[in-house]
């Protein structure tokens, strides 16, 4: 024990410096630890923010190639069956959204007898139409709904009426058809397609077994 006394008595005499330095060490040892944590939670943060630039990039990308030249989103094909006045009469191939016009321009443009003051080239074109660009002097309509049939024309000369093409004065030319029951029929062929035979006209509200006896004569699709 007495061998200890001049270290006790040292380590007493330097209490205050040997407390200052365990501080010290202390302290650079919190700094090293904390100072490692926060430069790996840096370097994840640095990963997140990569990462979810990386899915954005990715995701914009995709975006890009999926847009079609109308400036949309691409969709399926549609095929359009043109004739009459133009260059190049056919089926072609084109996107949903095509316009009229563009499918003229496929099938090499109008012939100089054609007669454009009866076609809205304006009109966006629908899968399986039947295009028939009139001639001057020609009553033919423009654009036949898929399920129109083979003639063009709303009215036949012998004065039967094509109910998917007929407009609203042509439509009260029928028996039992006004104003109101025109519009009817109008708005059935927008909101479901055009009649597949002339018999679904009775799905019109307003148009019965009766009124259709009169008229069946006198339509056709």
């Amino acid at each position: 024990m007495e061998k200890l006394k001049p270290y006790l008595t040292w380590l007493s005499e330097h209490e205050k410096i040997i407390k200052a330095a365990a501080a010290v060490v202390i302290l650079i040892a919190a700094v090293v630890f904390f100072g490692g944590i926060g430069e790996e939670s840096d370097n994840s943060l640095d990963f997140k923010e990569a990462e979810q630039a990386q899915s954005t990039q990715s995701d914009e990308t995709s975006l890009q190639d999926d847009m079609d030249e109308h400036g949309g989103i691409a969709q399926g094909p549609v095929y359009v069956d043109i004739g009459g006045c133009v260059k190049s009469p056919g089926v072609y191939q084109v996107v949903e959204g095509t316009r009229l016009f563009e499918v003229i321009k496929e099938a090499g443009g109008l012939t100089p007898d054609a007669d454009v003051s009866q076609i809205n080239q304006a009109e966006t074109v629908t899968d399986g139409q039947k295009v028939v660009i009139p001639a001057m002097g020609e009553t033919t309509g423009a654009i036949e709904s898929p399920a129109a049939g083979n003639t063009g024309s709303a009215v036949t000369s012998d004065g039967k009426i094509n109910i998917n093409l007929a407009d609203s004065n042509q439509l009260q030319e029928l028996p039992g058809v006004g104003p109101a029951t025109a519009e009817k029929i109008i708005n059935y062929r927008e909101e479901h397609g055009s009649f597949a035979s002339k018999e679904d006209i009775k799905n019109v509200s307003g148009i019965g077994n009766k009124t259709y006896e009169k008229m069946q004569d006198m339509i056709f699709v």
